[in-house]
């Protein structure tokens, strides 16, 4: 008899563990409680537009996400953004972010663009970083006690602080260095210093730009994905969650919607929280918080923003606004702007607690980082969601037990690629 395998949720990792399984000839079953597949990678519709509810972008390290893509159907589809800068909004200034760099670490601190930021003397003991050398990096080691010591205070906090706080929504001194991608520590230590593992790895990204999109939206990969797992076998459920799951005599028996199901094989793809709360017993992965992220997009007629002041988003540094991030949508993405007619999409993010309606700063936090005095009467529609477990904590061990795989937010990986780059090498 086929392998029963049961996958609780369908966003990207379920959907791309379901096709794997189901490629094999498993007999796949995905539930996802919500009533659309891909979770953060999903749409929404505002004002006559179809946007994305979640993920507007993905990484293009490695090529992963892109080979996805092309499998599907969709690279004809595949865009970059806009050649414009990122800016940093901070109490006290305003700047754009320096286009040499990864992860704002700059691999040429004397650049004019780096020096405006950061000023002559911290650019100067930057750029000395190379002659220091490098003690023992521990694989725990943050990247906030990283930089400081290695590059300074000013890259810190101007610079590298920005861009990863805006991601991983925790503080520097917070985040591991293993948390943005597990084999840094190592890397580092073959490098021999933290400005030569910036050039190498802004030299292994492809060429072009650090990330791309996807025509009409990222969500379409999640629905490509759907097809293409339902394609290979795997029966989608949506709207079901699962409400309990035991382990009796060798099988896991899930209670959803009402009846029992039994799977040989239990692919677990849901935020760690939910993940906790059916399995108990799963070991807490370090520094476990459910970091929750509400997304507030505003449709502007507005063309006071038309020549895009702060470029493609603004990061927002020391509580100038209760937004940590803004997206400029239409000016990010050409496809977008020819869609909107004229009006402007802008995206806020922030660092919420359950249920926290967000949606009342957004105007003025948008006005305050792009610079420009926006109105009321200006905003066209509105829409807020939230996401769970936004920055999910690494598990040291994805199958912790026979007939158990943790995948995606539940395995504690953030970002499509990722996501899709566990999913290659479990498939391998």
């Amino acid at each position: 008899m086929a392998e029963r395998v049961l996958v609780l949720g369908g966003g990207v990792a379920g959907l791309l563990a379901a096709r794997r399984h189901a490629r094999r000839g498993a007999l796949v079953t995905v539930l996802e409680p919500g009533r659309r597949w891909g979770g953060r990678v999903s749409p929404h519709e505002l004002a006559g537009l179809t946007l994305d509810a979640g993920a507007e972008s993905f990484a293009t390290r490695g090529g992963i996400v892109l080979d996805v893509a092309r499998e599907l159907g969709l690279e004809a589809d595949v865009v970059a953004p806009e050649p414009r800068p990122a800016w940093v909004v901070a109490p006290d200034a305003a700047y754009p972010l320096p286009r040499t760099g990864w992860l704002g670490i700059p691999t040429r601190p004397l650049d004019p663009e780096v020096r405006r930021v950061i000023g002559l003397g911290p650019a100067v003991a930057a750029a000395l970083e190379r002659s220091k050398g490098l003690d023992d990096v521990p694989d725990d080691v943050t990247v906030g006690a990283l930089v400081r010591s290695r590059l300074g205070a000013a890259v810190a906090d101007r610079l590298v602080a920005p861009v990863l706080q805006g991601v991983y929504s925790r503080p520097l001194d917070d985040l591991p260095l293993a948390a943005i991608d597990p084999s840094l520590p190592a890397q580092l230590r073959d490098a021999g210093s933290l400005t030569a593992l910036a050039e190498r790895r802004r030299r292994l990204a492809p060429a072009g730009s650090a990330v791309l999109g996807i025509r009409g939206g990222i969500w379409r990969l999640t629905a490509a994905l759907a097809e293409a797992a339902a394609g290979a076998g795997a029966r989608l459920v949506p709207g079901t969650g699962a409400d309990a799951v035991a382990r009796v005599d060798g099988a896991w028996h899930v209670s959803a919607g009402g009846g029992t199901l039994v799977a040989d094989t239990l692919v677990v793809a849901l935020p760690q929280p939910a993940a906790h709360a059916l399995l108990p017993g799963l070991p807490e992965p370090p520094g476990g918080v459910d970091r929750r992220v509400a997304l507030v997009t505003l449709v502007l007629d507005a063309p006071e923003l038309d020549e895009a002041p702060r470029g493609t988003g603004v990061l927002a540094i020391g509580g100038v606004t209760r937004a940590k991030a803004l997206t400029h949508a239409t000016a990010k993405w050409a496809w977008l702007r020819e869609a909107a007619h004229g009006r402007h999409v802008v995206r806020l993010s922030y660092a919420v607690t359950p249920g926290e309606d967000v949606s009342g700063f957004a105007l003025a936090d948008a006005s305050r980082l792009l610079g420009v005095p926006l109105h009321a009467g200006q905003v066209v529609a509105t829409h807020a969601v939230e996401w769970a477990d936004a920055a999910p904590a690494r598990v040291a061990d994805t199958r912790p037990e026979e007939g158990l795989e943790l995948v995606g937010s539940a395995a504690g990986l953030t970002g499509l690629a990722a996501i899709v780059g566990a999913e290659a090498r479990a498939e391998a």
